[in-house]
């Protein structure tokens, strides 16, 4: 990937009339050709090792005969997989390589393959593999990253043998793929792989995206979270790189440790986002931000609303309290360690800092519940999650089922509804009407505004996401109309975005 670092400064083509672009449908991105994809090794019983798909219905995968480790769907992803997969290396191994190990060899394959045989099955398509940015100079001077490279060296050398490529040659290959490899994520977001996609990497980051990668297995699709943005047009089209639910200074500096890159986008310049790590007015009756960051001089402040004073000392207490704490908890952290840091935080920290809500996320998450009103809590997050995440986000998704979950087990199901009909909105925006997420919302809503007698346990399961393939709505309702010819009516609800 070759991050630009000002995405309100790039200049593009002239933007196409909205009768031009009729639909999402029309201005979504389809890649179904990685470079190379590898699954980890923790979820090789669980995802195809081609496809990169969940097992089926009935949980079993087929085991390669050959190496015993990888698991395919079918004879048909199997016999897609062979032509890359090289059994007789795992018995150099006495124990499973390393996933980077695996997923980066196959890299070495392909290069080398085209080098020999030329791009004879597309996988340059996109744009050629040497293209890819690499700095390799701000590589050789990151020890760490010269630690690692060293050791994935020394193993990849005992894998390989004999078709070890030289030195020179796997440190570009290396460097190629620290910068522009992603994660591949179930929709629910649950690490499953590893790949490198040509084509993903020619999309920029921003802070604030404009678009949003929707996985199905290893196939990536391009989806635009707002109605102007084309995501065929590269330089209007903006993925997130990292979680950009935090605060600039960790956004900052993940992106400077691992794309070397200042971000200097549309949210990093604006100073609105620094009310994410906003402080509590010395007041306790006044409710305004007093806004700082963990880096900013300490420094005495007066509050815009009610005029008290906030001294240095305190602004420099909370700076040192959100740097101490983690980018990401721990899951195996104890709830009750997380719960006196919430309450440390809580004294000092403004409720909208995005500190307080990491850590009201991390205790629900290992909790399931809080002492307080968890319905309470769950719109707290949704407010914060508005200020770091664009309006269609499945992650703001997510959270409206949060709440609206909370809201079902409280028997207030009236409520539920406005939040269950914008997480479907929002869902059909990120995933598509095809999509079992989206689907799945709808019934959710319907339910809920139809006031049909569903029990708790029914509704909640709609809430539970447990399968990323699409729904062939077309045969269904084929199938329906043919059952019940003439009755078949579907109302979908007009989408707000």
């Amino acid at each position: 990937m070759v991050p630009k670092q000002k995405d309100h400064q790039k200049k593009g083509p002239a933007q196409q009339p909205a009768d031009e672009i009729s639909s999402i449908h029309a201005r979504i991105k389809l890649f179904e050709h990685p470079f190379a994809h590898q699954v980890i090794n923790t979820k090789i019983e669980m995802f195809c090792s081609y496809c990169m798909r969940a097992a089926p219905g009935d949980g079993k995968l087929l085991k390669c005969s050959a190496c015993n480790h990888t698991r395919y769907c079918n004879k048909e992803c199997q016999r897609l997989a062979w032509k890359l997969h090289r059994i007789g290396h795992f018995q150099v191994f006495p124990n499973l390589p390393l996933t980077e190990i695996l997923f980066q060899s196959k890299v070495i394959d392909r290069v080398q393959f085209i080098r020999e045989n030329g791009d004879k099955y597309g996988w340059e398509r996109e744009r050629p593999f040497s293209s890819l940015c690499d700095h390799k100079d701000e590589i050789r001077k990151d020890e760490a990253k010269m630690e690692y490279f060293e050791k994935l060296l020394n193993k990849m050398t005992t894998f390989r043998g004999d078709e070890m490529p030289e030195r020179e040659v796997f440190f570009d290959i290396f460097c190629k793929i620290q910068i522009n490899s992603h994660s591949i994520h179930t929709n629910a977001g649950n690490e499953v792989g590893m790949a490198i996609d040509l084509g993903v990497s020619l999309y920029n980051h921003s802070c604030r995206p404009t678009c949003s990668m929707v996985f199905d297995g290893f196939r990536v699709v391009i989806r635009p979270l707002v109605p102007d943005i084309d995501a065929n047009d590269t330089s209007k089209s903006f993925i997130s790189y990292i979680d950009v639910g935090r605060s600039k200074h960790i956004r900052r500096r993940e992106l400077k440790t691992r794309w070397f890159f200042d971000c200097e986008c549309s949210r990093c310049m604006d100073p609105a986002d620094d009310v994410l790590t906003a402080i509590r007015c010395s007041n306790p009756c006044c409710d305004e931000p007093q806004v700082i960051t963990e880096t900013s001089e300490p420094c005495y402040i007066a509050c815009a609303k009610c005029g008290s004073m906030t001294d240095d000392d305190t602004v420099k207490q909370a700076q040192q309290l959100m740097l101490s704490l983690p980018a990401q908890f721990d899951p195996e952290c104890p709830a009750e360690k997380l719960r006196e840091l919430l309450a440390s935080a809580e004294s000092v920290l403004h409720p909208v800092n995005v500190y307080i809500t990491r850590l009201r996320t991390a205790l629900l998450h290992i909790t399931g519940s809080l002492e307080e009103n968890i319905t309470s809590i769950h719109k707290q997050v949704y407010e914060n999650y508005k200020l770091c995440f664009p309006k269609a986000d499945r992650h703001v998704g997510y959270q409206l089922l949060h709440i609206v979950k909370a809201l079902i087990e409280k028997d207030d199901r009236e409520e539920a509804i406005t939040y269950a009909y914008d997480a479907m909105n929002i869902f059909e925006v990120c995933f598509g009407l095809d999509h079992p997420y989206y689907l799945q919302t709808l019934a959710l809503w319907t339910y809920l505004d139809q006031r049909t007698p569903k029990s708790k346990a029914e509704l909640i399961a709609l809430t539970n996401f447990n399968d990323n393939r699409r729904v062939d709505i077309e045969t269904l309702l084929e199938k329906a109309a043919a059952i019940s010819p003439g009755t078949l009516a579907i109302n979908l609800p007009k989408s707000k975005h």
